[in-house]
Protein backbone atom coordinates (compact mmCIF):
# COMPACT_ATOMS: atom_id res chain seq x y z
CA UNK A 1 0.00 0.00 0.00
CA UNK A 2 1.36 3.40 -0.95
CA UNK A 3 1.04 6.12 1.68
CA UNK A 4 0.59 9.47 -0.04
CA UNK A 5 1.60 12.56 1.93
CA UNK A 6 -1.29 14.84 2.78
CA UNK A 7 -0.79 18.32 1.40
CA UNK A 8 -1.88 21.27 3.50
CA UNK A 9 -5.62 21.80 3.57
CA UNK A 10 -6.47 18.21 2.61
CA UNK A 11 -8.36 16.70 5.51
CA UNK A 12 -7.76 12.99 5.86
CA UNK A 13 -6.97 10.36 3.25
CA UNK A 14 -9.06 8.09 1.09
CA UNK A 15 -8.38 4.63 -0.25
CA UNK A 16 -8.23 4.04 -4.00
CA UNK A 17 -8.66 0.30 -4.47
CA UNK A 18 -6.84 0.23 -7.80
CA UNK A 19 -5.34 2.55 -10.35
CA UNK A 20 -7.65 3.58 -13.15
CA UNK A 21 -6.97 1.62 -16.34
CA UNK A 22 -6.06 4.34 -18.85
CA UNK A 23 -5.97 3.67 -22.60
CA UNK A 24 -4.74 6.19 -25.16
CA UNK A 25 -7.02 7.42 -27.93
CA UNK A 26 -5.09 6.93 -31.16
CA UNK A 27 -7.63 9.14 -32.96
CA UNK A 28 -6.23 12.14 -31.04
CA UNK A 29 -2.52 11.26 -31.38
CA UNK A 30 -0.24 13.61 -33.28
CA UNK A 31 1.21 11.93 -36.38
CA UNK A 32 4.72 11.98 -34.92
CA UNK A 33 3.60 9.75 -32.06
CA UNK A 34 3.65 5.97 -32.19
CA UNK A 35 1.06 4.29 -29.96
CA UNK A 36 1.64 0.70 -28.84
CA UNK A 37 -0.89 -2.02 -29.65
CA UNK A 38 -2.05 -2.16 -26.04
CA UNK A 39 -2.60 1.64 -26.11
CA UNK A 40 -0.31 2.08 -23.07
CA UNK A 41 2.98 3.38 -24.53
CA UNK A 42 3.41 6.58 -26.52
CA UNK A 43 6.72 7.18 -28.33
CA UNK A 44 8.08 10.17 -30.22
CA UNK A 45 8.87 9.28 -33.83
CA UNK A 46 10.69 11.11 -36.63
CA UNK A 47 8.53 9.22 -39.11
CA UNK A 48 4.96 10.39 -39.66
CA UNK A 49 2.37 7.74 -38.89
CA UNK A 50 0.21 9.09 -41.75
CA UNK A 51 -3.04 8.84 -39.87
CA UNK A 52 -5.99 10.72 -41.38
CA UNK A 53 -6.36 14.35 -40.40
CA UNK A 54 -9.43 14.70 -38.20
CA UNK A 55 -10.78 17.44 -35.90
CA UNK A 56 -9.77 15.34 -32.89
CA UNK A 57 -6.09 14.94 -33.83
CA UNK A 58 -3.40 17.18 -32.30
CA UNK A 59 -1.60 18.88 -35.17
CA UNK A 60 1.19 21.04 -33.75
CA UNK A 61 2.36 19.24 -30.60
CA UNK A 62 3.23 15.60 -29.96
CA UNK A 63 0.26 15.02 -27.70
CA UNK A 64 -2.43 12.41 -27.12
CA UNK A 65 -5.34 12.09 -24.70
CA UNK A 66 -7.09 9.12 -23.14
CA UNK A 67 -10.13 7.25 -24.39
CA UNK A 68 -11.58 7.44 -20.92
CA UNK A 69 -13.17 10.58 -19.54
CA UNK A 70 -14.00 11.40 -15.94
CA UNK A 71 -16.95 13.56 -14.90
CA UNK A 72 -17.22 12.46 -11.27
CA UNK A 73 -15.46 10.54 -8.55
CA UNK A 74 -11.85 9.97 -7.52
CA UNK A 75 -9.31 8.54 -9.95
CA UNK A 76 -5.63 7.69 -9.79
CA UNK A 77 -3.15 6.73 -12.51
CA UNK A 78 0.60 6.48 -13.02
CA UNK A 79 3.07 7.06 -15.82
CA UNK A 80 6.58 5.69 -16.20
CA UNK A 81 8.80 8.50 -17.52
CA UNK A 82 12.21 6.83 -17.32
CA UNK A 83 12.59 6.65 -21.12
CA UNK A 84 11.84 10.32 -21.78
CA UNK A 85 13.84 13.37 -20.73
CA UNK A 86 11.12 15.79 -21.84
CA UNK A 87 7.51 15.00 -21.00
CA UNK A 88 4.19 16.52 -19.98
CA UNK A 89 1.44 14.70 -18.06
CA UNK A 90 -1.89 15.99 -16.88
CA UNK A 91 -5.56 16.28 -17.69
CA UNK A 92 -7.66 18.30 -20.11
CA UNK A 93 -11.17 18.93 -21.31
CA UNK A 94 -12.02 17.43 -24.74
CA UNK A 95 -12.66 20.93 -26.08
CA UNK A 96 -8.93 21.78 -25.86
CA UNK A 97 -7.69 23.25 -29.14
CA UNK A 98 -5.95 20.83 -31.52
CA UNK A 99 -3.90 23.45 -33.38
CA UNK A 100 -1.73 26.40 -32.41
CA UNK A 101 -0.13 27.51 -29.15
CA UNK A 102 -3.41 27.15 -27.26
CA UNK A 103 -3.34 23.41 -27.93
CA UNK A 104 -0.25 22.88 -25.73
CA UNK A 105 -1.25 21.09 -22.51
CA UNK A 106 -1.19 23.67 -19.71
CA UNK A 107 -1.17 26.66 -22.07
CA UNK A 108 -4.93 27.24 -21.84
CA UNK A 109 -7.77 27.20 -19.32
CA UNK A 110 -8.82 23.73 -20.44
CA UNK A 111 -5.81 21.76 -19.16
CA UNK A 112 -3.55 21.25 -16.13
CA UNK A 113 -0.11 19.64 -16.25
CA UNK A 114 3.20 18.69 -14.73
CA UNK A 115 6.10 18.75 -17.17
CA UNK A 116 9.84 18.30 -17.32
CA UNK A 117 12.03 20.27 -19.71
CA UNK A 118 15.81 20.71 -19.61
CA UNK A 119 15.89 18.64 -16.41
CA UNK A 120 13.60 21.06 -14.57
CA UNK A 121 10.01 20.43 -13.47
CA UNK A 122 7.13 22.84 -13.88
CA UNK A 123 3.37 22.90 -13.48
CA UNK A 124 1.14 24.82 -15.84
CA UNK A 125 -2.46 25.96 -16.31
CA UNK A 126 -4.02 28.77 -18.34
CA UNK A 127 -0.59 29.90 -19.64
CA UNK A 128 0.67 30.33 -16.06
CA UNK A 129 3.83 28.33 -15.31
CA UNK A 130 5.37 27.60 -11.91
CA UNK A 131 8.85 26.14 -11.64
CA UNK A 132 8.94 23.53 -8.90
CA UNK A 133 11.79 23.64 -6.37
CA UNK A 134 12.34 19.90 -6.80
CA UNK A 135 12.74 17.57 -9.75
CA UNK A 136 11.12 14.16 -10.20
CA UNK A 137 13.66 11.81 -8.68
CA UNK A 138 11.96 8.50 -9.47
CA UNK A 139 10.87 6.82 -12.68
CA UNK A 140 7.16 7.24 -12.01
CA UNK A 141 4.68 10.05 -11.56
CA UNK A 142 1.31 9.56 -9.88
CA UNK A 143 -1.73 11.67 -10.81
CA UNK A 144 -4.77 11.86 -8.52
CA UNK A 145 -8.07 13.48 -9.47
CA UNK A 146 -10.92 14.26 -7.07
CA UNK A 147 -13.50 15.67 -9.46
CA UNK A 148 -16.09 16.87 -6.95
CA UNK A 149 -13.49 18.42 -4.65
CA UNK A 150 -11.83 20.13 -7.62
CA UNK A 151 -8.37 18.79 -6.89
CA UNK A 152 -5.73 17.48 -9.30
CA UNK A 153 -2.53 16.33 -7.56
CA UNK A 154 0.85 15.13 -8.80
CA UNK A 155 3.25 12.88 -6.89
CA UNK A 156 6.83 11.73 -7.32
CA UNK A 157 6.65 7.99 -6.60
CA UNK A 158 10.00 7.89 -4.84
CA UNK A 159 10.45 6.45 -1.33
CA UNK A 160 8.84 8.02 0.55
CA UNK A 161 6.29 9.29 -1.96
CA UNK A 162 6.51 13.06 -2.38
CA UNK A 163 3.68 15.46 -3.16
CA UNK A 164 4.71 17.82 -5.97
CA UNK A 165 1.74 20.09 -6.60
CA UNK A 166 -2.06 20.30 -6.36
CA UNK A 167 -4.27 22.36 -8.63
CA UNK A 168 -7.66 23.46 -7.33
CA UNK A 169 -10.46 24.19 -9.75
CA UNK A 170 -14.19 23.79 -10.28
CA UNK A 171 -14.60 20.87 -12.66
CA UNK A 172 -18.15 21.30 -13.88
CA UNK A 173 -18.20 22.19 -17.56
CA UNK A 174 -16.86 19.01 -19.17
CA UNK A 175 -15.41 15.58 -18.39
CA UNK A 176 -11.62 15.33 -18.03
CA UNK A 177 -9.24 13.18 -20.06
CA UNK A 178 -5.69 12.12 -19.20
CA UNK A 179 -3.25 14.01 -21.46
CA UNK A 180 0.37 13.33 -22.46
CA UNK A 181 3.08 15.13 -24.44
CA UNK A 182 6.36 13.44 -25.40
CA UNK A 183 9.41 15.56 -26.15
CA UNK A 184 11.57 12.52 -26.90
CA UNK A 185 11.72 8.82 -26.14
CA UNK A 186 8.57 7.27 -24.70
CA UNK A 187 6.13 7.36 -21.80
CA UNK A 188 4.31 4.32 -20.47
CA UNK A 189 1.02 4.24 -18.61
CA UNK A 190 1.60 1.82 -15.78
CA UNK A 191 -0.51 -1.21 -14.97
CA UNK A 192 -2.96 -1.38 -12.14
CA UNK A 193 -1.81 -1.42 -8.55
CA UNK A 194 -3.91 -2.37 -5.56
CA UNK A 195 -4.78 -0.42 -2.41
CA UNK A 196 -3.49 3.02 -3.28
CA UNK A 197 -3.90 5.46 -0.42
CA UNK A 198 -4.07 9.14 -1.19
Amino acid sequence: MAHFPQERGHAGGCIIQEATDILLDINTANNNLHISEDLKIVSRSDISQNRPETPERFQDYCQVISRQSFSSGRHYWEVDVRKSEGWNVGMCYPSIARRGEQSWIGNNNKSWCLYRYNNQCYVGHDSKVIRLPVNVSSNRVGIYLDYEAGRLSFYDLCVPIRHLHTFTATFTSEPLHAALWVGGGSIKICGKRSNQEV
